[in-house]
């Protein structure tokens, strides 16, 4: 298959102003009712894919982030024993916790919405769309601080339980900030990116070729982010550009070594180290996939 580019050109666009215009009134409507709820005691933003503008209409959902900032979770892995023995020594637990806040917002939301159009997820809470708006999934959580050491941060972000029992932390505003510098470094073109692979992976999925979950969004926007040199965005052609991108991270992810110094986007957490689930040769896979599918022939 070859792929034009004016179709590559199309998928490098983000949604219409009418999804647009859907996605804001759900995020106007859930932070009234929140802020009703909860008052200057939160702190509500957007996170993901229609936050950090890689969105494409299939994936237009919007997430609402409401961090409670009267509580937060220490991550201490960074500090000595020493230091961690002192830390835990002066902390003192609240009596509030974080899945009485998770249920505090879900009653809330049932009450504005109906318990038709609310669902509670295992990270999430999810409302339904309707004409009106797009469907949204709010996410509660508290302060997530990264120390540094007993007094002193390093990086401050989210974190939430999940109703299994699992922490999840994340660094949503570092990976936005991160995203925009990278999208300038590129002349605007590494959003672009993302949103035609995106649109490439749906196209596999489509076909039988991919499974649902072999190349989720997050993960995809962090993989292009990492590719460099940026020059590798800066040409006169979507068809290049994605070219260029696809066969570095095809490249790269057959050098573990490399492959391994993958960050996600806010540069805070490796992509592939850790207790990630995701592996080289899925990349390596998806990118193969990608590029007999847009059709290169020399």
């Amino acid at each position: 298959m070859n792929i034009s580019e004016e179709q590559l050109t199309t998928w490098s666009k983000a949604p219409s102003e009418t999804e647009e215009g859907k996605s804001q009134n759900a995020v106007s409507l859930i932070t009234e009712v929140i802020r009703d709820k909860f008052g200057s005691n939160v702190t509500i933003f957007l996170q993901g894919s229609y936050k950090n503008r890689t969105n494409i209409k299939i994936d237009s959902d919007v997430d609402i982030v409401v961090r409670h900032d009267g509580y937060f979770f220490p991550a201490v892995n960074d500090l000595s024993e020493s230091d961690k023995s002192a830390y835990w020594s002066n902390f003192k637990a609240s009596s509030y916790s974080f899945p009485q806040f998770k249920g505090e917002i879900l009653d809330t939301l049932i009450a504005k919405f109906g318990t038709y159009n609310v669902t509670r997820h295992e990270k999430c809470i999810n409302v339904a769309g309707n004409s009106y708006r797009v469907n949204a999934d709010i996410v509660p959580c508290f302060i997530h601080r990264r120390l540094r050491t007993p007094t002193a941060v390093a990086a401050e972000g989210i974190e939430f339980i999940t109703d299994s029992g699992p922490h999840v932390s994340s660094f949503p505003v570092q990976h936005y900030n991160n995203g925009v510098s990278k999208h300038g470094n590129t002349d605007q073109k590494f959003k672009a990116i993302v949103r035609i692979l995106k649109h490439v992976r749906n196209q596999l999925i489509d076909q039988g070729k991919l499974t649902n979950d072999a190349m989720p969004s997050f993960f995809l926007e962090c993989l292009v982010w990492n590719v460099l040199p940026d020059t590798h965005f800066k040409k006169d052609r979507y068809l290049d550009a994605s070219r260029a991108v696809i066969a570095t991270l095809w490249n790269e992810m057959r050098e573990a070594e490399k492959a391994n110094n993958y960050a996600e986007v806010s540069d805070l957490k490796w992509l592939f180290k850790g207790n990630s689930q995701r592996t080289h040769q899925e990349v390596s896979n998806f990118m193969q996939a990608a590029w007999d599918f847009i059709g290169y022939n020399d």
